[in-house]
């Protein structure tokens, strides 16, 4: 049993790696509106096209606001990608930034992708300053900052929970994780040191130096970029989402979590009969109902009536 759970866990590995197309964008300009190619970062530190977000409006005030971070094994994603998935959130009436960030290099897994690239905490930086520059502007679009979110899936799920957890990328930024209102890591990974293991034992060594030490740097950092390292004192919500593929990945965590005195707000959602791809295409069909979707959404709900 726990071969064959392995074995979808490296399987995983590679959906983190592969970009998922959703469908492109429809035509519904009267339910939402779409502020395309918003720079996030000025001055010098700026970099074309990564440090941009896309920022997806509903119509009147909006319930709360989600800063969306895609996937792509940190090597991969444009965030016009899950344009989709944001809209579908707008028309619940969610104010939904979907950002872009510095990529790592990929040419391991395809040769369209860079062999040169950044290593963290290059990507959570980036994160920091797309949510600093939401929480800046927010009065410009009508966002109330006492109703901010941070969600993302696959890698971006590791650096939405990772942003939550570890204060010290907002403090740079002159905020805090308790800006944070609620965080929805998806279909991520929380350990880096674990994640590393499985890479190198169902992939090769070449597949755990060049992706994940690409990535994270020497294995001596990895417990610094790995989300549950700050579980000790951290009470905030938090719902994290799995699928049958990635839940190798979560359950640990979920282990972790409760064996943590004093974490109580962090809840686990496992959606088993879904791929790694399936639930993301899921959540990004604009004009179908998704479970995942409205359970991201509900425990929105639940934590904005606390």
């Amino acid at each position: 049993m726990f071969l064959k759970r392995f074995q979808t866990a490296i399987l995983a590995a590679f959906a983190f790696a592969v970009p998922v197309f959703a469908q492109a964008p429809t035509a519904e300009e009267d339910r939402v509106r779409v502020i395309s190619d918003l720079a996030y970062v000025d001055g010098d530190e700026f970099l074309d096209p990564f440090h941009r977000l896309d920022l997806v409006l509903p119509e009147g005030e909006a319930r709360a606001t989600i800063l969306w971070i895609h996937g792509g094994a940190w090597a991969a994603g444009v965030s016009e990608r899950d344009i989709t998935l944001a809209q579908a959130l707008a028309d619940r009436g969610f104010a939904v930034a979907v950002m872009s960030y510095r990529l790592s290099p990929g040419r391991w897994m395809s040769e369209d992708l860079s062999d040169t690239g950044v290593q963290h905490p290059a990507h959570i930086e980036d994160v920091a300053s797309a949510f600093a520059w939401l929480w800046a502007n927010a009065d410009d679009y009508n966002l109330d900052r006492d109703r901010f979110f941070v969600s993302g899936f696959s890698a971006g799920g590791h650096l939405s929970a990772l942003l939550a957890m570890d204060g010290r990328y907002l403090a740079a930024e002159g905020l805090s994780a308790e800006n944070i209102r609620g965080s929805v890591p998806i279909a991520g990974t929380y350990d880096v040191e674990y994640y590393y293991e499985v890479i190198h034992e169902g992939m090769g060594a070449d597949a755990a130096r060049d992706h994940v030490i690409g990535v994270f740097g020497p294995r001596d950092g990895h417990a610094a970029a790995s989300p549950e390292t700050y579980l000790e004192g951290f009470d905030a919500p938090m719902l994290v989402i799995a699928e049958g593929q990635t839940a190798l990945y979560t359950e640990p965590f979920e282990e972790r979590v409760e064996a943590e005195p004093g974490v109580s707000q962090i809840e686990f959602a496992y959606f088993m009969e879904e791929t790694h791809a399936s639930l993301f295409l899921g959540m990004a069909d604009r004009e179908a109902e998704d479970a995942v979707r409205d359970t991201m959404i509900g425990f929105i709900e639940r934590v904005l009536a606390q």
